[in-house]
């Protein structure tokens, strides 16, 4: 290699790197919980009605994250059936504990007031972080669990947030020394601590974080609910089994102390801290990017530097979190997000692809002539070069449904792209209920889509579009003159911080936009109901009520490319 060619290749890495800025995992990763072993980290989020359950990213530097694998891949680790948004599996806490990682989390499955669920505590094991066990269901009701072993006289405990009872339900930090071969609490079950604010039936002490730093026990906290008052405070203890003080200089984190309506981070929580092997400490937490006053991704994964004095830390030296400086202490680069290209020609699908709740049956397949599955093998793939496409197994359902429609989905990474996805020839039409598609997807009850289908009052194909605005739908047709899908006919979502704009393209031609609505449709769930999630994207095809006939037009898609555009978001909400 001469050195002109290595100048260069060191000129394009120094190009693609960048200093770490929040938030380091963008796109809805909220509920981080960090941990450090040999020198490697690892990272788990909540992934609610999403199915595989809880993501896990492993990193060397703090800066360049991989998806890794997903605790729950199974129906015997986790049931997700007709589980509603904002429900499912919450708030992973992962532990490291005699040789064995551990990963313990919560299933919600309804928000029903005559079923009256309440979330069950569990927790997995796994070698690796690749291969998990089934869950290990403790006796304990409530949320956000914990698991923590002394090291000074290795007795585990359970810590959680939890009611007081099924009465007052004044909620607060719960704990007791648990048997981890079974899940039993071994020890007395008590109340722990319960916050640095008034403590009442609407008040939500939440996500307890215990460690140790010699000499004390520390119980990391979030406080303040899930939206603009969110924030984290800290307390310590000579003993895992309390009294804990508050810290003097509470809360340690909260954004909002700046102006809920200023700066542009907002809803700072629900943190973990991690020790480097410098001895350097830094704090993994959840916050949401405001644009306008909404926020389309949701809760995203933000560092900051933690310091300490007096035994007591300091998080990002005091000061606000701001977009626009690099994160204090870690020296490592970032690489620019890629463009992101799936053609469907590997054995399987990318591990940043979900389905919504736990799949019935199999609704997909990735079929070429290098591998096919078995369904429709009567339909080779009519892809641009005849080798790659997924096929999708339509049913009944919808992305409107409380169900698992024939849809796959990806978090969306940034608010400044574009989403664009080739859709499969057909050799047969689609009657007026068919459709396939490309959504921005939030929830049940708010999706924008764009797609193809059969026509409502007319024969043949029509491009269509349908947004759901505060509760009410709308939707549009364009009449294509065509009775199928034609080769290199392409769907597109246009994203931007204020806004979505959706449109078709085919034979390569420009996008023709037919709709476009505001991005604040898709932060916030209607009233009554919870969203804890962010915007994804979704391919997908649906009966639309009715059965898809197994002699009824083979639908997928050829390919599906991400383009990541400049964001420039402001540090203060300001547009």
């Amino acid at each position: 290699m001469t050195t002109k060619v290595m100048l260069l290749l060191l000129l394009c890495q120094v190009l693609l790197a960048t200093a770490l800025h929040n938030p380091v995992l963008p796109g809805w990763n909220p509920d981080p919980s960090i941990l450090q072993v040999n020198g490697t980290y690892y990272l788990a989020t909540s992934s609610f009605e999403y199915f595989p359950g809880t993501p896990i990213y492993s990193s060397k530097d703090l800066a360049n994250w991989d998806l890794i694998s997903h605790a729950q891949t199974s129906p015997s680790q986790v049931q997700l059936y007709g589980t509603p948004t904002g429900a499912g599996v919450w708030a992973p806490t992962l532990s490291y504990i005699n040789g064995l990682f551990y990963l313990a989390s919560m299933t919600r499955w309804t928000y029903d007031p005559v079923a009256r669920v309440w979330p069950r505590i569990m927790y997995l094991t796994s070698p690796d972080l690749i291969n998990w066990s089934d869950p290990i269901w403790t006796e304990p009701w409530g949320i956000d669990p914990a698991l923590f072993q002394d090291p000074k006289t290795g007795k585990s405990y359970l810590c959680l947030m939890a009611p007081n009872n099924n009465v007052d339900r004044v909620w607060g930090i719960y704990q007791c020394g648990v048997d981890l071969a079974t899940g039993d609490c071994s020890g007395q079950y008590m109340n722990l601590y319960n916050g640095t604010l008034p403590q009442n039936s609407s008040s939500r002490l939440e996500g307890p974080k215990m460690f140790y730093k010699d000499p004390y026990y520390y119980l990391l906290t979030a406080e303040g609910g899930t939206d603009d008052q969110h924030r984290s405070t800290i307390a310590r203890s000579s003993s895992p089994e309390g009294p804990f003080d508050p810290a003097p200089n509470n809360p340690i984190l909260f954004n909002g102390r700046w102006g809920f309506d200023n700066l542009t981070v907002q809803s700072t929580g629900h943190g973990t801290f991690v020790e480097a092997p410098t001895g350097e400490w830094f704090c993994a937490f959840l916050a949401r990017r405001k644009v306008n006053g909404s926020s389309p991704l949701g809760r995203e994964t933000f560092f900051t530097s933690v310091t300490w004095e007096d035994g007591w830390p300091i998080l990002n030296n005091g000061n606000p979190i701001l977009l626009s400086e690099s994160i204090q202490g870690i020296s490592a680069e970032k690489t620019e997000m890629a463009s992101f290209v799936e053609d469907f020609c590997g054995e399987s699908l990318d591990l940043s692809w979900y389905q919504l709740r736990t799949p019935y049956t199999k609704n997909y397949v990735l079929t070429s002539s290098n591998h096919d599955h078995g369904i429709y093998s009567n339909h080779r793939n009519t892809s641009d070069d005849g080798s790659c496409a997924l096929v999708l197994k339509p049913n009944v359902f919808g992305l409107s449904d409380r169900d698992t429609p024939a849809a796959l989905l990806r978090k969306q990474k940034s608010l400044n792209m574009t989403f664009s996805a080739t859709l499969l020839a057909t050799n047969s039409s689609l009657s007026y209920r068919q459709s396939v598609g490309i959504s921005i997807y939030l929830s049940e009850l708010s999706h924008q889509d764009v797609g193809v289908k059969g026509c409502t009052n007319t024969t043949g194909l029509c491009a269509y579009s349908q947004t759901m605005i505060n509760g009410t739908t709308q939707s549009k047709e364009v009449l294509l003159g065509l009775a199928t899908i034609p080769q290199n006919t392409t769907l597109h979502i246009r994203a931007q911080p204020l806004s979505y704009t959706l449109g078709y393209s085919i034979e390569e031609g420009e996008p023709t936009w037919i709709d476009e609505v505001s991005s604040k449709w898709l932060a916030w769930a209607p009233a009554d109901w919870l969203v804890f999630t962010g915007a994804s994207w979704a391919i997908f095809a649906s009966g639309g009520g009715e059965p898809w006939q197994p002699s009824g037009a083979v639908v997928g898609f050829t390919k599906v490319r991400e383009e990541y555009l400049e964001e420039n978001i402001p540090d203060y909400d300001i547009w």
